[in-house]
């Protein structure tokens, strides 16, 4: 039996139809993106977190929340790997949850990025596997893990008997004085974010100023999220 030949007007038809459905699938994963809040972390540079910055950057389309962040450069360290990485001071009120300290007294309570431990290196600086950081994020609060400020310009006469002194080699380099920490939820993204009233605690401590740095914003609409990058990058 043979087979019908699909004649040349049927074709471009059917090709027709198909150029018509692939338009409108885009079409409508476009409206989808232009519907969905987006959240983004903004470094400053060299602008003022003010007044006159916050009644500029209230006006960009789509816009629904500014929260301030503070930055403070610790090392964490997590069994045999440290990484060099920074917390970053927030309301946690931007993540719709306000995780209460429940006694820690001045322990930082930390919310991770489910990226935010892949710089991690053991002692022979070899780099943690993906299967490894997926297992410490899963511990969550059981997760034993601890930081140090920057030894250059922490005041270690203020330690307190919650010091623990771990060696990144002893029989290689200096000890470090390291603080428990602790792990309450785990966020998308590749930051640390703790309470902003504990990240002005440890500025204080190293004697820092607690500048925000970053701002992080909840947005609607992608076109509107470009917009907004280009924007506060020239207030």
């Amino acid at each position: 039996m043979k087979r019908k030949k699909i004649d040349s007007f049927t074709l471009l038809v059917i090709l027709l139809l198909a150029l018509i459905l692939t338009l409108l699938g885009m079409l409508l994963a476009g409206m989808k993106e232009e519907k969905r809040q987006f959240t983004v972390l903004l470094p400053l540079g060299d602008l003022a977190y003010d007044e006159d910055f916050l009644q500029k950057a209230k006006k960009i389309k789509g816009i629904k929340e500014i929260w301030p962040v503070i930055e403070v450069p610790v090392v964490i360290k997590i069994e045999d790997y440290t990484e060099t990485t920074t917390f970053s001071g927030i309301d946690m009120n931007a993540f719709g949850k306000n995780p209460t300290q429940n006694e820690l007294g001045k322990m930082p309570l930390l919310l991770l990025g489910n990226g935010s431990l892949r710089d991690m290196k053991d002692y022979n600086n070899h780099a943690i596997s993906k299967k490894q950081q997926e297992k410490f994020l899963e511990m969550g609060e059981n997760l034993n893990i601890f930081y140090s400020l920057d030894e250059k310009e922490k005041d270690t006469s203020k330690a307190t008997d919650d010091l623990t002194t771990l060696s990144s080699n002893s029989a290689r380099g200096p000890q470090t004085s390291y603080m428990p920490c602790k792990a309450a939820v785990v966020i998308e993204g590749n930051e640390i974010y703790i309470p902003i009233s504990q990240a002005q605690d440890l500025c204080r401590e190293i004697g820092e100023p607690s500048e925000i740095s970053k701002v992080y914003l909840k947005i609607n609409g992608k076109n509107n999220l470009e917009n907004a990058k280009k924007i506060l990058s020239g207030i």
